[in-house]
């Protein structure tokens, strides 16, 4: 990677001004050799087992959108149709009820879909989120950390554990939904 190599400006995953909690540091984003690149979010509905949120993940930069199906959505930035160049954000466990269309161009803000437990391994409702580099998983932690609407997502050096800061507040990777704890907003 470049060392000039900068991830596009990308909004918190859900709608401006409502707030989502942090419940998942750097982890995994799909399987092995999949660096540390996705962190998990939950919106403030309380405990929803594997029930569909009625909130809406929602795009956090334009795109295309290149895959949609078995609770996933992929989203190809500089909007060539390849995973392979550029910078493509993968939501994972989006329901399929609602969930956006392949080949669909969406703009900052514009719905993906709906978290659940759909697609790869989730026993409660939530939203994994994840980067991809010309075809490489990029770490939410680093070298180029996964930064949303001004908050740096940072490993505590365990997967799942981490933090978000933004100035000078922090917010701490929890299971729970504690505004002082592990709240974002944009």
């Amino acid at each position: 990677i470049a060392a000039e190599t900068q991830q596009p400006a990308l909004a918190l995953p859900w709608a401006a001004g409502t707030e989502w909690y942090l419940t998942s540091g750097p982890h995994g984003g799909w399987g092995g050799g999949s660096a540390w690149s996705a962190v998990d979010f939950v919106p403030g509905e309380g405990y929803l087992g594997c029930q569909p949120a009625a909130s809406w993940a929602t795009a956090s930069a334009a795109g295309l959108v290149v895959q949609s199906a078995e609770g996933q959505v992929k989203v190809d930035l500089d909007g060539d149709g390849h995973e392979q160049t550029g910078w493509v954000l993968l939501y994972l466990h989006i329901a399929s009820d609602g969930r956006v269309p392949v080949l669909t161009q969406v703009r900052q803000g514009d719905p993906i879909g709906h978290p659940s437990c759909e697609g790869g391994f989730g026993d409660a409702t939530h939203l994994h989120f994840a980067r991809k580099y010309n075809g490489e998983w990029m770490a939410a932690g680093g070298p180029i950390p996964m930064v949303l609407d001004g908050w740096q997502m940072r490993s505590a050096g365990t997967s799942y554990d981490g933090t978000a800061t933004r100035g000078d507040q922090e917010r701490e990777a929890c299971v729970c939904q504690d505004p002082a704890i592990n709240g974002l907003s944009s």
